[in-house]
């Protein structure tokens, strides 16, 4: 064996079994032989983002298009440069850094060389940008959490003046308590800004569960699915059914369209002020004589929101249509994460949509789904509910509940399936969002709705004015159909909005159907413009030409995007221009 060869091969061992001791992947020692003209890349698998949880299939379309793409350069060149090419190739995707990567392959496509050509490489190169925006989505995600103690309850947090109250809880601003400040400063103030809450603190109204935090959990399991820590100081008993509750219960895994939870606890109610004329039938008797609460309850710390959807509808009667889309987008992105999770929230409302203005006015707000108290989120039953008997929990809203779940019959083998529960319940707020009104809803006291969910048809449905595009008109009316199996899923539906937002005016206007190569050339493109002003999205620099609304929106589809679900949207967007 030559000097030159020992080296090498004890470069890329050397360099994998380094590479093991950081990332613990036992793949990475995968051994490959030594060949003159390839870098090898069966023992560089990618850094797997786990809340993705991507299949094989997926993993092994990513290894044959990076091969492929690498053995196609490499045969290019003379050997002399093959050599050097293929160290500093072998290190970038040892470290997975998929920029360079990027970077070739969209000058492959430009250029039209034929790097790439096979349905499955392109889809490989698919599924390296949603694991490269998925690295980029957990770094925000691990920069905004917050070093909260859960053991110390509400002694950390200085409550603010109430922001809402429903009949289930009471939402109050709060803050942390830092070292060096009195904690009895501004206690309670009211009407403050973002700057000085920047957290709500939900406390639960608790009339049943005993007064301990593992009873109060698990009555209230349901509103703690998407918070990122539970509540830990736990006895060694205790500790033993929180591992059961843990298997039981899905838990979200972060989204920039699901509620920012930081942390729920089991605590002791406060005497708070206005409480006593807020809620006193929810207080304990040791604070209201005349209260049916208990001791305890369960709280939830989140971000602070600045209004809800159905508040911002109303005090912006003239949105314009972009910014209509881009909350109907992100509605639609959101249940897809859902539904993806095997979760399903089934008490979709305007009411249960937060929004962040904290851009400005005259800017689309972040949008959020809230208030998983009603949420399906079982890991044995997944989204089918069994339904033998009328008692069974079928969820809140009537309204709003998709005709299979509205119109179901108990029985002994009877379910409810939710896969499109929730995308039904976005297509009759799209009315709301659109149009100012929901078609399923009754605005006036004793006057029955215009349509009910249990027995309307889609020839009922209200028209849209002329200023709403034809696409997003049909794509709502598709959400809407009663039968399951011809309403949109919600990545579909959310893949059309994001087409009709960024892709070329062409593919939608002129009926011109791009190649494989042209999506995957827009698709670099978008993951571009991400990853180089990503750690910049919350910046408000006057030099962006999207806000931090649109980048987060474009990040979102990229985590997800395939090929082939783009394509099929566009053939369906083609196909309603043509009508």
């Amino acid at each position: 064996m030559s000097v030159r060869l020992t080296f090498s091969v004890f470069y890329r061992n050397g360099t994998a079994l380094l590479r093991f001791s950081r990332t613990n992947d036992i793949r990475l020692l995968v051994r490959t032989k030594v060949a003159p003209r390839r870098v090898h890349t069966q023992a560089l698998n990618p850094i797997v983002n786990h809340n993705s949880s991507p299949s094989s299939g997926w993993q092994n379309r990513w290894n044959l298009a990076r091969r492929a793409f690498v053995d196609n350069l490499l045969s290019r060149v003379t050997n002399s440069l093959s050599a050097d090419l293929r160290r500093r190739t072998a290190r970038h995707l040892m470290f997975g850094n998929s920029r360079p990567f990027f970077a070739l392959v969209g000058v492959s496509l430009a250029s039209g060389n034929g790097m790439l050509t096979n349905e499955n490489q392109l889809e490989g190169v698919c599924w390296e940008i949603r694991e490269a925006v998925g690295r980029m989505q957990k770094n925000l995600t691990v920069a905004e959490r917050l070093k909260l103690n859960s053991s110390l309850g509400l002694k950390q947090f200085e409550l603010g003046s109430v922001i809402a109250k429903g009949n289930n809880a009471v939402v109050y601003e709060a803050r942390k308590i830092e070292k060096d400040r009195d904690p009895s400063d501004g206690k309670l103030k009211q009407g403050s800004s973002n700057t000085m809450y920047p957290l709500a603190v939900k406390m639960m109204f608790n009339y049943d569960a005993e007064s301990n935090a593992m009873s109060i959990l698990r009555a209230m399991s349901r509103e703690t699915v998407p918070s990122r820590c539970v509540q830990h100081n736990f006895s060694r008993t205790d500790q033993q059914w929180l591992i059961g509750y843990d298997q039981n219960l899905i838990k979200l895994s972060p989204h920039p369209n699901i509620v920012m939870m930081h942390l729920c606890f089991a605590d002791y109610v406060p005497e708070l002020i206005d409480s006593h004329i807020l809620y006193p039938q929810a207080l304990p008797t040791r604070i209201n004589p005349e209260g049916y609460g208990r001791n305890m309850s369960l709280f939830l710390v989140m971000k602070k929101y600045d209004m809800s959807l159905k508040q911002y509808l109303s005090k912006t009667p003239s949105l314009k249509i972009r910014d209509k889309i881009l909350l109907l987008a992100q509605l639609l992105e959101a249940v897809s994460h859902l539904t993806n999770q095997n979760v399903a929230h089934r008490d979709m409302k305007t009411d249960n949509i937060l929004l962040d203005t904290s851009e400005g006015n005259d800017v689309c707000p972040a949008l959020a789904i809230t208030d998983f108290g009603c949420c399906l989120a079982d890991k044995d039953n997944g989204l089918i509910l069994p339904y033998k008997t009328a008692d069974t929990d079928r969820g809140g809203n009537i309204a709003l509940m998709a005709p299979e779940v509205v119109n179901a019959r108990p029985g002994t083998f009877g379910h409810i399936d939710y896969s499109k529960a929730d995308v039904w319940a976005v297509g009759a707020m799209a009315y709301e969002i659109f149009s100012g009104s929901n078609p399923f809803y009754s605005y006036e006291r004793g006057k029955a709705p215009l349509l009910r969910n249990s027995t309307y048809k889609e020839d009922n449905l209200p028209a849209f004015g002329s200023d709403i595009p034809l696409i997003i008109q049909n794509l709502i009316h598709s959400l809407l159909q009663r039968s399951t199996s011809k309403r949109f899923d919600a990545s579909f539906a959310a893949t059309v909005c994001q087409i009709y937002l960024w892709a070329p005016s062409s593919w939608i206007t002129k009926y011109v159907m791009p190649t494989s190569n042209e999506v995957l050339q827009w698709m670099l493109c978008l993951t571009t413009k991400v990853l180089c002003e990503g750690g910049t999205m919350m910046s408000t620099s006057s030099t962006k030409q999207r806000t931090s609304t649109e980048y987060q929106l474009i990040t979102t589809f990229l985590h997800r995007a395939k090929l082939y679900e783009i394509k099929n949207a566009l053939y369906w967007m083609h196909s309603i221009q043509q009508e």
